[in-house]
């Protein structure tokens, strides 16, 4: 189970990089990105946006305007998220520049135990509480803005059908991954095989982590 961690030092939360939701979007209007980013704001698992930084075990900060990017920006906003019952701090980035990416990401200081890298979902279960949140904030987006793709896990960042079918290391990597939601005509420039792939909304599919 996903424990908080306690640390003397505040800002030793927000450190050893992120466990990372990242939503790739091939375009999206203003109206879309205000859509999506109040989607994920009003998902019963997080809380926010936020004024500052959110450390476990101190008040939450007064909630402010969600912001939406204007062209060729980042905005990264604070929050909260429940995971197990227990807040952990996070951040919601939305990119909106060459390609156009939202993320919600949880620096893996906030738990006790975790250590980053590439093999960190295989070496903590665990994360499958956090896996969970993850997905069904995607879904409930999916609803209002459909996403080309999901992806779920450390330092995961925004994945780009373009690069990954340009680029076989990258899409070996990503497929032998998994923890990943894509959509049916994307995953088709990828992999011909879809038998290992659950359908979960018509035309979106579904590839638990693989370890």
């Amino acid at each position: 189970m996903l424990e908080l961690s306690h640390h003397a030092d505040p800002m030793q939360y927000w450190e050893g990089g992120n466990y990372e939701l990242n939503l790739s979007f091939e375009t999206l209007r203003d109206r879309q990105w205000a859509d999506v980013l109040t989607t994920i704001w009003e998902n019963v698992s997080l809380n926010g946006p936020l004024a500052a930084r959110y450390m476990p075990g101190t008040p939450a900060a007064e909630k402010v305007a969600v912001q939406v990017p204007p062209p060729t920006a980042v905005v990264k906003q604070h929050g909260q998220i429940a995971v197990n019952g227990q807040a952990a701090g996070c951040d919601v980035q939305a990119t909106r520049s060459i390609f156009e990416c939202v993320s919600i990401l949880v620096p893996i200081g906030m738990f006790h135990g975790l250590t980053g890298g590439t093999t960190m979902r295989g070496k903590h279960p665990e994360l499958t509480a956090l896996d969970e949140v993850f997905y069904d904030v995607a879904l409930h987006v999916y609803s209002v803005a459909p996403f080309q793709v999901a992806s779920l896990g450390y330092e995961r960042s925004c994945q780009l059908p373009s690069e990954l079918r340009n680029d076989g290391e990258a899409r070996h990597n990503f497929l032998a991954a998994g923890n990943f939601l894509i959509q049916e005509a994307v995953l088709r420039t990828l992999e011909p095989d879809l038998t290992p792939y659950q359908e979960v909304r018509q035309g979106l599919y579904w590839l638990a982590a693989r370890f």
